[in-house]
């Protein structure tokens, strides 16, 4: 049987982070094998996942199980049959429906090929007080399934959002983990209990606002002065941005989520550069390329 680990969470919760941060204890003796959506055209968490010595079959362009679930489908029939792990690690987006994922791993051909293992569910503390959150449909399925949460950034919460989070394990009955940078220990991730049965959220998804994805290329000859991309992004109220730049000081990755926007220096090599880009409002991707153009220097 291959066991199959699902680590779902919000956007920007860290589950790329914790993912990286699992796959650094992997036991040298265990094949694994990550199958990861973004909802971007292309995706950028895949090669953020590439010097782990796993193989990453990725699904971009929308959710792993609404839009895509053909694509899903033959992406894990692919793994099954040709690479044999012993462990997939799936990644849904952040605006993915992990609870129809675990349907679609339940189906009865799989039956007698995977075991779902413990489903963990990242959260930010600092966002499980406010409706915006709670409220919305995806963010409740993201819950509903979840056999251990995970409160990640804890460094930046405070008081009052790690009462919530307890509140939350109390409320769920589950158990949880604060971290930081994603680093859950091994034994954590593996001796969760699982609960049967989990709490599906059945039924069609509901309608919620609208999220806008857009993919900005850049050209990898520009060199971009960060200080000016980084005030530009932030201005534009992004809920979530991920992409990697090609800049006065080199590479440089580029990760936030509403306006906590950061920066650092990569080793990456890519055929070319880009920023995925996701907005509760909709914008002129035409409008925000040429504003990038002008913050290359002498333009």
């Amino acid at each position: 049987m291959i066991h199959i680990h699902i680590v779902t969470g919000f956007l920007g919760t860290g589950k790329t982070t914790t993912l990286r941060a699992l796959l650094k204890q992997r036991p040298a003796h265990e094949k694994w094998v990550v199958l990861l959506n973004e909802f971007g055209k292309t995706g950028l968490d895949s090669e953020l996942l590439n010097d782990a010595e796993v193989m990453v079959s990725q699904v971009a362009g929308g959710c792993l199980c609404c839009a895509t679930p053909l694509l899903f489908q033959t992406a894990l029939n692919k793994i099954i049959r040709f690479e044999r792990p012993q462990r997939i690690l799936i990644e849904p987006s952040g605006l993915g429906h992990p609870d129809k994922i675990i349907e679609l791993l339940q189906q009865p051909q799989y039956q007698n090929l995977l075991t779902i293992e413990a489903v963990l569910t990242l959260v930010d503390a600092r966002h499980l007080a406010h409706s915006r959150y709670r409220q919305h449909d995806i963010y409740q399925r993201q819950l509903a399934v979840a056999d251990l949460f995970i409160a990640n950034k804890k460094e930046l919460a405070s008081a009052a959002d790690l009462d919530e989070f307890a509140r939350l394990l109390k409320k769920y009955q589950r158990p949880g983990l604060l971290v930081s940078d994603g680093q859950v220990p091994m034994q954590w991730w593996q001796q969760a209990p699982q609960h049967e049965p989990r709490w599906l959220i059945h039924g069609s998804p509901q309608t919620q606002p609208s999220f806008f994805t857009y993919t900005i290329e850049l050209d990898a000859a520009q060199r971009i002065d960060m200080d000016k991309l980084l005030s530009y992004l932030l201005s534009l109220n992004l809920t979530r941005v991920k992409g990697l730049v090609p800049t006065t000081d080199g590479a440089m990755l580029v990760n936030g989520v509403n306006q906590e926007i950061s920066s650092q220096a990569s080793h990456l090599i890519s055929e070319y550069f880009r920023l995925e880009i996701i907005s509760a409002a909709q914008l002129d991707a035409a409008s925000i390329g040429v504003s990038i153009h002008s913050f290359v220097p002498g333009h």
